[in-house]
């Protein structure tokens, strides 16, 4: 099963989402966490951190870990300490929970929200 490595990053009730580009092939144009694959010899922690620095430009001060998520993919959420604006090409901005309830979201990311009290 692939391991993916999730950022939840919270300022002011709104939580960061990224969409993804409309050419990806793989949900394209949902709007999700940022994160991505765990690679073979790394640790959850640094694919966390690796994946932020690539996607969003962020550096991740500290991490604490939410209960891992199964489904076609075993998903590892953790809430973040990454302070600065992200840096991406791609579109992204601070959402209410209420708010993402309402974004195309992919299923997995779902079942994070629900665990986040967006249900």
């Amino acid at each position: 099963m692939r391991d993916v490595a999730l950022a939840v990053l919270e300022r002011e009730g709104r939580y960061l989402l990224q969409r993804r580009a409309g050419s990806n092939p793989v949900l394209p144009g949902l709007w999700e966490f940022p994160g991505g694959k765990v690679e073979a010899g790394e640790t959850i922690r640094q694919a966390l951190a690796r994946e932020l620095s690539e996607e969003m430009g962020l550096e991740m001060r500290d991490a604490w870990p939410l209960p891992i998520l199964e489904g076609p993919v075993r998903l590892h959420p953790f809430r973040v300490e990454a302070p600065g604006a992200p840096r991406t090409p791609l579109a992204w901005g601070w959402f209410t929970l209420a708010e993402i309830r309402r974004l195309p979201i992919p299923p997995a990311n779902a079942a994070l929200l629900r665990l986040l009290g967006g249900a």
